[in-house]
């Protein structure tokens, strides 16, 4: 069993990763710490609560309310053309009596890894800035996790969010250079194969007829937040029906590495530049220009296996 703190902005792809982690009998979710990005960490934390709730995983699961805004300070406005006012696409889940822990994001990240010896893992579904905290407090946290799984990032394909970034790596682009120059056992799961990953409104309604049947209400939550998700996909991307799945690619890998081929290269950030902020700067299969430790990005994946794994909890 693998036991993982996933640091989230719990819109509506974190919040189907968030789900599959809960239901997954080979994870245990240690915490869930959250940061700002597809909504306020305050409420992506009141979501992460109703998820946790909703999911009855037979277990508790603290959450923490993290960083809110960049480590320079830089604010952004939340997408709610893509989440919705409430970061789960307007849909209103039953209220969960269970609250926040009155702790820091970051000082719970390094308590864990302590308390875990080695055997924890991080999945980042959202801004590296509680992370990069975390490090700031405690520079021999690379060394005392064992796997770092960051959602974000555009190796060899354009960003979304400029032509050169990914959302979650330019939304605090100094945390995420901090993060991937600290040593870090860390894997990148980029657009390079989350914008080869899709989940259609076919695959959650054989989901519907084929799923557990305790978990029938989850399943209805996932159709009633994907309708919102498909509109922006079909507005932004043409996808009819369909939509990609970034954060839950990156939660699946994290549970089974296997379904993807990955290549070393050691990478920095772009944070200085406004033009180029968030933009991945790398050395592969050149002389090397940083002297820091190498990382993983995933160049490719068996999507259908990946969407397969991901149901399969269901």
């Amino acid at each position: 069993m693998k036991h993982i703190i996933v640091d989230c902005d719990t819109g509506i792809d974190d919040s189907i990763a968030i789900l599959y982690a809960l239901k997954n009998k080979k994870l245990h979710v240690e915490g869930f710490t959250t940061v700002y990005g597809n909504t306020s960490s305050m409420q992506a934390a009141e979501n992460t609560l109703r998820l946790i709730k909703l999911a009855e995983c037979g277990y508790d699961v603290p959450v923490i309310v993290g960083a809110n805004q960049s480590m320079t300070g830089a604010e952004e406005p939340y997408p709610v053309h893509i989440h919705g006012d409430n970061g789960i696409g307007n849909v209103e889940l039953p209220e969960s009596e269970q609250k926040p822990l009155n702790q820091e994001a970051s000082d719970f990240i390094i308590g864990k890894a302590e308390e875990l010896c080695g055997d924890l893992t991080i999945v980042s579904l959202g801004r590296l800035t509680n992370i990069a905290a975390a490090l700031e407090k405690d520079p021999r946290l690379p060394y005392k996790i064992k796997h770092l799984v960051i959602m974000g990032g555009a190796f060899h394909k354009p960003g979304n969010i400029s032509a050169y970034a990914e959302a979650n790596i330019y939304g605090d682009a100094k945390a995420a250079d901090l993060v991937f120059r600290a040593g870090f056992p860390t894997t990148v799961v980029g657009l390079d194969v989350t914008m080869e990953t899709f989940i259609s409104a076919q695959d959650i309604s054989l989901l519907g007829k084929y799923c557990r049947k305790e978990n029938r209400k989850i399943v209805q939550y996932m159709q009633s937040a994907l309708e919102y998700y498909f509109q922006f996909s079909y507005q932004s991307m043409g996808c009819q029906d369909r939509c990609v799945v970034h954060d839950p690619l990156a939660m699946v890998i994290a549970g089974d590495p296997s379904i993807g081929e990955y290549r070393m290269v050691r990478a920095a950030v772009e944070y200085e530049n406004e033009e180029f902020r968030g933009m991945i700067k790398r050395d592969e299969d050149f002389i090397p220009v940083y002297d820091h430790d190498e990382i993983q990005y995933c160049v490719r994946v068996d999507s259908d296996l990946a969407v397969r794994k991901l149901l399969s909890v269901f």
